[in-house]
């Protein structure tokens, strides 16, 4: 009797078990809409520019190459400063600019570019800090640009997989057990 149980418990883990697996690599591994492009590297380099009598940290640093053709430029001042327009040139649209602020004297802002980049291009940058420019120039990679593409689990998702797998499990489950009383449909 002992061993009919274990054979059913074995059976109901591995059921759960390739359930849990199939619908994971269903919906993590399949082109979706939820998939989305991991785009958007932070500048690797800074630098700080003397035109800002403040510490600060702006990214792509000065003069710096090979920044990856997703990048946005980043701007940290120690002191609340009025961040103003980011002029590119060659152009780049920009679809959004997030302002973030943390201890009581910090405040950034981050420029994200509504496309990739030129390959093996010198941008020149012109940023306004309280209305004053502050301008330097990067080089994007000559390497093409390949979308990054994240598929993490979520929290939504890792709780549909288990509920399907634990519905699967059940009734094959159910199934089992009425065979074993018996009562096969």
């Amino acid at each position: 009797m002992q061993s009919k149980k274990l054979q059913v418990a074995l059976i109901l883990i591995v059921v759960f078990s390739v359930s849990f697996l199939a619908v994971f690599l269903a919906m993590y591994l399949t082109p979706s809409p939820y998939l989305h492009e991991g785009a958007y590297s932070m500048p690797a380099l800074e630098w700080q520019s003397r035109e800002i009598d403040m510490p600060n940290h702006i990214g792509p640093a000065l003069n710096a190459t090979n920044v990856p053709l997703d990048t946005t430029i980043v701007i940290s001042l120690v002191r609340p400063m009025n961040i103003g327009e980011l002029l590119l040139s060659p152009d780049a649209s920009i679809v959004r600019r997030e302002n973030l602020s943390g201890a009581p004297a910090w405040i950034a802002s981050i420029f994200y570019f509504s496309e990739p980049l030129k390959s093996a291009t010198t941008y020149n940058a012109t940023l306004f800090v309280n209305n004053k420019p502050i301008s330097w120039n990067f080089t994007t990679t000559a390497e093409p640009y390949y979308p990054r593409y994240k598929a993490l689990p979520s929290t939504l998702g890792i709780f549909v997989d288990v509920t399907i797998s634990a519905v699967v499990t059940s009734v094959v489950g159910l199934k089992v057990w009425k065979k074993k009383k018996g009562k096969t449909p």
